[in-house]
């Protein structure tokens, strides 16, 4: 590749002169004949947020010529890295015909950091910017955009940090386990670092896709459901009411305790992976986890104390803490991935008062069960006084027919 003189080295780094010759001085890194590598871009951005973190140049300086790492490795930080641009935001927001301080909000529910007029742009930035132009110019409203960026952050975030954590867990750590040095550990790992992260910002936009279509067609085929019943043309008859479910594991605290956060982490981590693949078994789906627990939404009562049900046992077959779960049947208030209301509400008071290996249900859920005929048998337990609720609730404790 074509070297990089100076200058155009320090714009695509967003560096100042100055630190680059504090660098060259100690022989943190140095220009070839011809100029700077390419790859002296990704380096250099390293170099400097590790200055920023409060590591002196000096200390960088000495662990190099001790060779206890080297910056090799930092041409392979990032699949498709992203370097810093000479437009100003002033500039971009102008064009965009934008306000700074809409611009700020938005990028504040993304998690991203906030901008100053007079500062140059990092490259995703500037599209960034673009695609905001071009949704506010679709009509979509700020405060609609602040409520999609703000579920995208927050689930983004956490793919990248189970992305980054399973890195570590799975390729770095049995590498050290090994005896291996930090300096080779980076070098050998750079590689698979790139082919994981191609890997995982593929499937991202398959699931998105995927999931997405589920979504659109489904809405669509309520749309045409909705239009052919005003019309006579389809039944009046309104679907069956969805049912949420709150799942935990019991005793979650005193087993931190008893064996630590890391391994109690880890059973978490397979409780919510049998939840996932359990839900999905009867066509429903996670809503969010709870740490040691799961909310899950089905489209009916009968899946739901179903999936209930087979969630307490395969969570004992895996050697897990007894799980516990409360389901309510009723309408749900859909917003920005989550849901809410008094359906929810009870559902969560009705799952705290189940006992280990317990799932107890309120009484629509049963109802709803019981009618499905799915050979569900559910023992009363009496009415219950609920925090928020004026009247006692009657409960009772689900379980397979004979």
């Amino acid at each position: 590749m074509e070297a990089l003189p100076r200058e155009r080295l320090l714009v695509l780094a967003g560096c100042d002169d100055a630190s680059l010759s504090d660098l060259e001085r100690l022989q943190i890194i140095t220009p070839g004949v011809t100029g700077y590598a390419p790859s002296d871009v990704s380096r250099l951005r390293l170099i400097l947020a590790l200055r920023d973190s409060g590591i002196g140049l000096d200390v960088l300086a000495e662990g190099l010529k001790r060779q206890i790492f080297s910056f090799e490795f930092a041409s392979q930080l990032i699949f498709e890295p992203v370097t810093m641009s000479e437009a100003a935001v002033s500039v971009e927001v102008t064009a965009g015909q934008l306000n700074l301080d809409m611009l700020n909000a938005l990028r504040a529910n993304a998690s991203l950091p906030l901008l100053q007029a007079d500062q140059l742009l990092r490259e995703d930035d500037v599209e960034f910017i673009q695609l905001v132009a071009e949704c506010t110019q679709l009509g979509a409203s700020a405060a609609g955009m602040e409520r999609v960026l703000r579920v995208f952050g927050h689930s983004v975030r956490r793919c990248v940090d189970t992305m980054r954590d399973l890195f570590r867990g799975e390729v770095e750590e049995p590498m050290l386990n090994a005896g291996l040095s930090y300096h080779k550990l980076l070098e050998i790992s750079a590689a698979k670092r790139l082919a994981l992260q191609r890997i995982g910002f593929r499937i991202l936009f398959l699931l998105q896709r995927r999931m997405l279509e589920e979504a659109v067609f489904d809405y669509i085929v309520g749309r045409l459901q909705d239009a052919l019943r005003e019309h006579g043309l389809e039944s009046g008859d309104e679907a069956s009411l969805p049912a949420v479910a709150f799942a935990d594991l019991s005793g979650f605290t005193g087993l931190t305790q008893e064996i630590g956060d890391a391994p109690a982490a880890e059973k978490a981590a397979r409780f919510e992976a049998i939840a996932q693949r359990l839900s999905r078994s009867f066509d429903g789906r996670i809503i969010k986890p709870l740490g040691d627990g799961v909310m899950m939404l089905f489209p009916d009562a009968a899946s739901a104390v179903e999936a209930s049900l087979f969630l307490v046992e395969q969570s004992r077959s895996d050697e897990l803490p007894p799980v516990r779960v409360g389901v309510a049947t009723g309408q749900v208030v859909p917003r920005d991935g989550d849901i809410f209301g008094r359906t929810v509400n009870l559902a969560a008071r009705v799952s705290a008062l189940a006992g280990p290996s317990q799932t107890l249900v309120c009484f629509n859920t049963r109802a709803a069960a019981e009618a499905s005929a799915r050979g569900l048998a559910f023992q009363g337990l009496g009415a219950v006084s609920l925090k928020g609720y004026r009247d006692s609730v009657p409960l009772f404790s689900a379980q397979r027919a004979g």
